[in-house]
């Protein structure tokens, strides 16, 4: 979108739109005190552990740490960019946004863009209309006889062109649509004496939404009860490049996967509309289709925006292998160019003529999430395919086939997995040692192994493995039971300190109401970790305990501070809210303990120098430092024991 969001909208915005409801469409929520509860929409668990405030808009999930305000939301559960997320949650709960800094161009772009989406939207709706209508009968045959339903028909917005020639252009002009758009958008065509034609006749209509939810195109199939005459349609007919659409940068389905992808981390693509329709009738719920075209490097990049692991569905013959091809070479690309992390690229190895679809009719829906989970690395699909055909018999067709594969291995960037697929893929495959292997891809000029000798399965290489999983600590790191002892006390000490400080932080964050007049006095030095310090800090930064929740948030130094105040906010505390009219006092007299207690550290703190001094003094020469610090002695005991007498 051209020109930037006023900042007054994007608050306002904030404020009228109600978190809760925008996450629920994602996750099952329940009401738990002032917040909300349910599994988190960004990893797989079984118990709940994300949190929603309405208090605010903000989320955190105590399971993997994700944290932020709605459209912080938005932009990871969508895969959206900030603007994105914003125009999303505006048309979310019909708000209208203002722009600012538009040239005359940008402000005629953003009103014919506008103008086209509201035509792509009336045409959805007209062939949805048509689907149920007398004249869709034939698409409602066609869709029953995949097995797919009326929730296939309405999650997905499919719909029906009839043969006619001209039936949706009479519909939206006379609606009130201008000709020129229907043209522009790739719905109609002109002939030559003048008049509109529709481009989709007699097919079942798939509409192609961009990542912000807008109907941005089209695909349709021909349907076998129709009677087309002498022509003979393609089977699939996409829309032309427009304004809208750009067939390289969309999915199929990507609006309704989306959320599913995000939270499994994987996405499989197709390439047919029906293929995405049946996997997700089938439990696949991460399948997208490209519309009509190869897996580029504009798919991937859009992909790698939900997702690291991307499954690709490919014939296992020569099309499918260079299809293979051509996308890890597109990964590849993208990776060199956005000096991002590895897109981990896999294959769903389908039979010569089949597509997903058949895969669902044949194996049934448990067989196919299985296969989905077990896809081939791209790399030993694509070695495979390469050994089928090789003649591994003679000494000159191993050689061979050892240089050509050597050549695919060394196009992997990852050097654990060039060894992996160095041993598995080709030494064990083409019937040479490994040690063999390294060398001549040495002499190609390929680095397989830095260490020359050193079994991929060595000692060396387990211990260090073990210890970077966690599973087992190196002899040499120095630890252990013997080593576990006064160090095990500082450190439950520490924890013990550490909780005492939170849970006086989340009286400040969950009840100011409920903070005594003792909190004025404590500063920064009373909180001894550096996580708590750095809390109140940002809490006294925004105005002190009290205030705005967001402006708190607003005021933390980075993301990782931000995380923090989202987190303690959210954290239970049943003690801060008893329903009980007979216990209604106890929030408060806990919320004042707590306090006070950390006062009372403080002073005991102060009191153990003071003894300090005094025992370096003498009785003689320093009389009156010692009558003076013993005074001092006395009054902090006695505020002390005020503040907190069960540590008398």
């Amino acid at each position: 979108m051209a020109g930037r969001i006023l900042k007054d909208d994007i608050e306002a915005l904030r404020q009228q739109a109600n978190i809760v409801t925008i996450v629920e469409d994602y996750t099952r929520l329940k009401q738990a005190g002032r917040s909300f509860k349910g599994l988190c929409p960004f990893h797989t668990e079984k118990s709940p552990s994300f949190t929603v405030t309405p208090e605010g808009n903000f989320f955190h999930c105590f399971g993997c740490g994700a944290s932020g305000d709605l459209y912080e939301f938005l932009m990871r559960v969508e895969g959206l960019e900030f603007p994105e997320a914003v125009e999303s949650l505006a048309r979310r709960v019909g708000f209208t946004l203002r722009y600012e800094q538009l040239t005359a161009r940008e402000r005629q772009s953003i009103g014919e863009r506008s103008r086209l989406v509201e035509v792509t939207r009336a045409a959805r709706d007209e062939y949805t209309r048509m689907l149920y209508d007398d004249v869709g009968e034939p698409a409602r045959d066609y869709l029953r006889s995949r097995g797919f339903g009326r929730d296939d028909v309405e999650r997905f917005g499919l719909g029906y062109a009839p043969l006619t020639p001209s039936t949706l252009s009479d519909a939206l002009t006379a609606g009130g649509m201008e000709a020129d758009d229907l043209i522009k958008v790739g719905l109609a065509i002109r002939t030559d004496r003048g008049r509109l034609r529709d481009r989709f006749r007699g097919r079942l209509m798939f509409p192609v939404e961009d990542v912000g939810g807008e109907v941005i195109g089209f695909g349709g199939r021909v349907l076998p009860a129709l009677d087309y005459g002498n022509f003979d349609p393609p089977k699939y007919l996409n829309s032309p490049e427009t304004p809208l659409y750009k067939k390289a940068n969309v999915l199929y389905g990507l609006t309704q996967a989306r959320a599913d992808i995000v939270r499994k981390g994987q996405v499989l693509v197709c390439e047919g509309y029906t293929d995405v329709l049946a996997l997700h009738q089938a439990g696949v719920t991460t399948a997208v289709a490209t519309c009509g075209t190869a897996v580029g490097d504009e798919h991937l990049r859009l992909m790698s925006r939900y997702a690291q692991r991307t499954v690709v569905a490919f014939d296992a013959d020569d099309a499918g292998v260079k299809a293979a091809e051509r996308a890890w070479e597109a990964a590849r690309r993208m990776e060199s160019q956005d000096g991002g992390g590895a897109m981990e690229l896999r294959v769903l190895v389908l039979d010569a003529g089949s597509d997903p679809a058949d895969l669902v009719g044949d194996r049934g829906p448990d067989a196919v999430l299985a296969a989905v989970d077990d896809a081939v690395p791209i790399v030993p699909f694509i070695i495979d395919r390469r050994l089928a055909t090789a003649d591994l018999t003679t000494e000159s067709g191993r050689t061979a086939a050892l240089r050509e594969t050597l050549e695919i291995v060394g196009l992997e960037p990852d050097e654990d997995l060039r060894r992996e697929w160095a041993r598995t893929e080709v030494a064990d495959r083409v019937g040479v040692s490994y040690d063999f292997v390294v060398r001549t891809a040495a002499r190609m000029g390929i680095e397989i192994d830095a260490h020359e000798g050193v079994a991929i399965g060595s000692p060396q290489r387990v211990e260090r493995r073990q210890v970077r999983d966690g599973n087992v600590t190196s002899s040499r790191s120095g630890s252990g039971p013997a080593r576990r002892t006064d160090q095990d006390a500082t450190q439950r000490l520490d924890r013990a300190t550490a909780q005492r400080e939170r849970a006086v932080l989340r009286v400040a964050l969950q009840r100011p109401d409920l903070l005594p007049d003792e909190w004025f006095e404590l500063t920064e030095n009373d909180f001894a970790h550096p996580r708590a310090r750095l809390l109140f800090s940002t809490i006294q930064a925004a105005g002190g305990a009290g205030v705005d929740l967001e402006a708190i948030v607003d005021a933390a130094a980075d993301d990782e501070v931000r995380s923090l105040v989202r987190a303690v906010a959210l954290e239970d505390d049943p003690a801060l809210d008893v329903n009980d009219a007979d216990e209604a006092d106890v929030p408060g007299q806990v919320a004042a303990e707590r306090v006070r207690r950390l006062l009372a550290e403080r002073l005991s703190a102060r009191a153990l120098i003071l003894r300090d001094e005094l025992s370096r003094l003498h009785h003689l020469h320093d009389a009156e430092r010692m009558r003076e610090l013993q005074q001092q002695l006395i009054e902090l005991e006695r505020r002390r024991r005020t503040l907190a007498p069960e540590a008398g």
